[in-house]
């Protein structure tokens, strides 16, 4: 278990690195749900190259994202979008709907073992991370859900077939 609640630039250096250490374990299942801003300002981490990792060396991946603004992130995280796109059969991009609340926060839900929470509020930064907690997955994967069924479609980032 690791709770953080220190100086913002350590606890985004600390998320980034317990997101590599959850992603490099994840199997199966990797959902992340994020504002732009957020993911930007974490510190390099490989997460297309881990949801690529998944969707190639697993029969059935679950892969989602799902982001404030599909724009943003076709802009700002080239790499990723590539890889969502290349593999689109394997990775869902979504949008949060309009009406929805997209506070800054960032959850990561890995298999149904593993999850992460980061928030940021008026400058301060929180960070609650689980390696090994398969009710706390649970409950983070029901609140995903939640959030995944009333989102829609990233416009931004389909493939068009000509």
């Amino acid at each position: 278990m690791s709770e953080s609640a220190s100086h913002p630039l350590e606890t985004l250096e600390a998320a980034a690195e317990q997101m590599e250490t959850l992603l490099s374990s994840a199997r199966r299942r990797v959902w992340l749900q994020t504002r732009c801003r957020v993911l930007n300002s974490l510190p390099e981490f490989h997460l297309a190259q881990h949801l690529s990792r998944v969707a190639r060396r697993t029969r059935h991946p679950d892969l989602r994202i799902l982001i404030d603004d599909d724009l943003e992130l076709k802009r700002t995280q080239p790499r990723l979008v590539q890889t969502a796109s290349r593999l689109s059969s394997s990775i869902s991009v979504r949008c949060y709907a309009p009406e929805q609340e997209t506070p800054g926060t960032l959850l990561l839900v890995v298999d149904r073992h593993s999850w992460l929470y980061l928030i940021q509020h008026q400058g301060q930064v929180g960070l609650r991370s689980e390696d090994d907690d398969p009710p706390g997955t649970h409950s983070a994967a029901e609140d995903y859900e939640a959030e995944w069924a009333v989102s829609s479609e990233a416009l931004e980032l389909r493939r068009l077939s000509i």
